[in-house]
């Protein structure tokens, strides 16, 4: 599915290709293989000695039908050594360094990222995914003002990508900015009621704004699709608000689904501590901190409370 989808988004760009002039029979029929998923075929068809026989914008287009089909065949070394030699030869190309951009950043390789994102927002100020590319960039790097300004800007030529929305929410919630994080992501909910992840970011920021029961009421909704993850958010903001009942609850609740979760462990150890039911909740505590491997924190955690509590 993942291959199907990148192909789909790399096809998504063949329009662009059509404004580079007139197109020879080769290209034309390089171009139909790629649009029916034959890779192979383009691939064999341009390299080694393919390529050698283009001339102008055949050439131009062949690069980008290599790159792409390196790209989409999940070659990324050869895709984006294509990408690059491509990029040195039409250097004001935006598609070639959005591209490049984009499979650097996919690579994790941010800091030879970022001067191309900056190149691509030189030539085409407006460019939404050059604003995103330096958007997640700067926020990975703790800039979160420059994050910000370069979400807005990403935001004004992609405003109905909710996915967006949400990213630059979180964003937001990373510089406490609660109220305005709340608006992105009620955003990103309007436009896909159903995303589980924004739900979930929506209860953290209103529980970050002091907005407890609002928060938990959040976790029945879009959150709720994601199960675990929304009960031990649940179980541990009720024992923290001092509802224990529910907590437990919750933490019976969680156990039930992902069995031996050790949030949950721990939900039961501290709300049997506070019971003084100390011998069950040494229990619960052995038992989380018996799984550093899968929850070293809360394994960490646990081992040291039970420690104190002998």
């Amino acid at each position: 599915m993942r291959t199907a989808l990148l192909a789909a988004l790399l096809a998504a760009a063949a329009p662009a290709w059509g404004l580079w002039g007139s197109r020879s029979e080769t290209i034309k029929n390089l171009q139909r293989q790629f649009g029916a998923g034959r890779y192979e075929e383009v691939i064999a068809a341009l390299y080694p000695d393919g390529l050698l026989k283009l001339r102008g914008d055949d050439l131009r287009r062949g690069y980008a039908l290599l790159a792409a089909s390196y790209e989409v065949t999940g070659r990324l070394d050869k895709s984006l050594s294509t990408y690059q030699v491509a990029a040195r030869l039409y250097p004001r190309d935006r598609d070639f360094q959005e591209r490049l951009a984009m499979l650097l950043h996919r690579s994790g390789l941010e800091e030879q990222a970022q001067p191309v994102y900056e190149k691509l927002l030189r030539l085409d100020p407006d460019n939404a995914l050059g604003h995103l590319g330096l958007a997640e960039i700067d926020h990975a790097l703790g800039f979160l003002d420059r994050s910000a300004d370069h979400y807005e800007k990403a935001l004004e030529g992609l405003p109905q990508r909710g996915d967006l929305w949400r990213e630059y929410g979180e964003e937001l919630y990373d510089a406490r900015d609660y109220r305005t994080a709340e608006l992105a992501v009620r955003r990103a909910l309007a436009l896909d009621p159903g995303d589980a992840e924004a739900g979930l970011d929506l209860a953290l920021i209103l529980r970050a704004a002091g907005r407890v029961d609002e928060a938990l009421a959040t976790l029945e909704g879009p959150a709720r699709s994601r199960q675990a993850e929304a009960l031990r958010a649940r179980a541990l903001w009720l024992m923290e608000a001092g509802r224990a009942a529910e907590a437990e609850a919750a933490a019976k609740a969680l156990l039930q689904a992902a069995p031996g979760d050790p949030l949950g462990l721990y939900v039961r150890a501290r709300l049997e501590l506070k019971a003084g039911r100390r011998a069950q909740a040494q229990s619960w505590l052995r038992q989380a901190a018996a799984q550093a491997d899968s929850a070293p924190f809360t394994a960490k955690v646990c081992a040291a409370l039970a420690e104190a509590r002998r």
